[in-house]
């Protein structure tokens, strides 16, 4: 139990280091610029003049206030910005503390997650929301196991107040109700609680908030050189054979799906959603949610880097010899590529993206790594949960009217 404290204790250090000390990715520079002009040009105007004003309405408004904040308070935008995504992350280790099964597991898993360089990164240095959609997701299936349906789906719902794709967990939040009464009260409940902060906007002009908000298909990373940063195009074309060397007729129909990798994606973890679907307890439905994101992740080119938060504390749900490379992989991953582009282990250095159009080898090898495990756990996910019987395993009883 010492060395658990003790590991909290690191943990926070770390993100308080990172929050007070560092100046964020690229990323932290595009919030205060969104912010400055959301206050400057209105909501709606600013989504008409930035065609990547991609954020929803509720948390375009917070960043303008808490850009407001900072200069009533001279306090840098970028401390007040990051500090809520890092207590977030304090309720995600709390929430995940409490949904594990009580065993020794539960205080490494636990641990590993508040020590795990990537939770920290996304949270405290990286300068985004994504650690929000994670805390929405845990809070709703601990909400539901205590049979808080109205609230569960109230969490859900707020998540789409910060970023959408916790809506891709919804097939597997689902599973916890067996009734159709009670998955009625819970979309009820996440589209009323979503809907109160996007209609004055869509009220005002649906078509650029839908396609801003809902028309945001993700971006691929890649160098100014042009080498990805992630998804099934490394293993393609980086690994194998290079691009200029595929024969056209093969080529074509490969960037077709490449293209449509996110789709293609989705439909994956919606089946995989089915596939579980009597795999009823609130352990099981984490790992359900926890193996929907790393299908994603396996088969898209389009979502990763800060978006592993949405997954980070699902895979402590799933057995030790996936949750443990998987986090360690994305770590090791994120890590390396901050110091990059830092210029400093101490991420103290100005993020400089464009200035590092060719990755060192050690980070290529880790990113390949990364990559094909991802890729190979997806389908593992797959395969498996086609030949095992759908039945739940030590679930406790059903949630059930009354």
């Amino acid at each position: 139990m010492t060395a658990f404290w003790l590991a909290m204790v690191i943990g926070a250090a770390l993100r308080a280091y990172c929050l007070v000390f560092t100046n964020g990715t690229s990323d932290m520079d595009d919030w205060e610029d969104h912010a400055q002009q959301v206050h400057d040009r209105g909501l709606i105007g600013y989504y008409h003049a930035n065609a990547f004003a991609n954020h929803p309405p509720f948390i375009s408004k917070a960043g303008s206030l808490i850009l407001q904040m900072s200069a009533a308070t001279h306090i840098p935008f970028r401390i007040l910005f990051r500090t809520p995504f890092a207590f977030l992350d304090v309720a995600n280790a709390w929430l995940l503390f409490l949904l594990l099964p009580e065993n020794r597991w539960r205080l490494c898993a636990t641990a590993c997650y508040w020590l795990s360089p990537a939770a920290i990164l996304i949270s405290a240095y990286h300068g985004n929301t994504d650690t929000a959609v994670a805390f929405f997701l845990l809070l709703s299936v601990w909400l539901a196991t205590n049979k808080q349906i109205v609230s569960s789906g109230a969490a859900l719902g707020a998540s789409l107040w910060v970023k959408l794709p916790g809506i891709l967990a919804l097939p597997a939040l689902l599973i916890l109700f067996r009734r159709w009464r009670l998955r009625g009260i819970f979309l009820l409940a996440a589209a009323i609680t979503a809907l109160s902060t996007y209609l004055p906007a869509l009220i005002q002009d649906y078509k650029v908030v839908c396609t801003n908000v809902f028309g945001y298909r993700g971006l691929i990373l890649q160098t100014a050189e042009g080498v990805p940063l992630w998804g099934p195009s490394v293993l393609l074309f980086s690994t194998l054979v290079p691009v200029q060397a595929w024969p056209e007729k093969y080529l074509r129909s490969t960037l077709f799906v490449l293209e449509h990798s996110s789709s293609i994606a989705i439909a994956a973890m919606l089946v995989l959603s089915w596939l579980r679907r009597n795999r009823t307890s609130p352990q099981e439905v984490c790992a359900t949610i926890g193996m929907a994101y790393a299908v994603l992740f396996g088969f898209s080119d389009y979502w990763a880097f800060q978006y592993f938060a949405w997954a980070l504390p699902f895979w402590f749900f799933l057995r030790w010899w996936y949750s443990i490379p998987a986090v360690s992989l994305t770590s090791a991953y994120l890590y390396s590529l901050h110091w990059l582009f830092c210029g400093n282990g101490w991420l103290l250095g100005k993020w400089h993206f464009l200035g590092h159009p060719a990755l060192p080898s050690l980070v290529l090898v880790i990113r390949n790594l990364a990559v094909s495990f991802f890729f190979i756990g997806a389908c593992a996910f797959l395969i498996r949960a086609f030949r095992r019987q759908p039945v739940s395993i030590s679930a406790p009883e059903p949630m059930k009217d009354g």
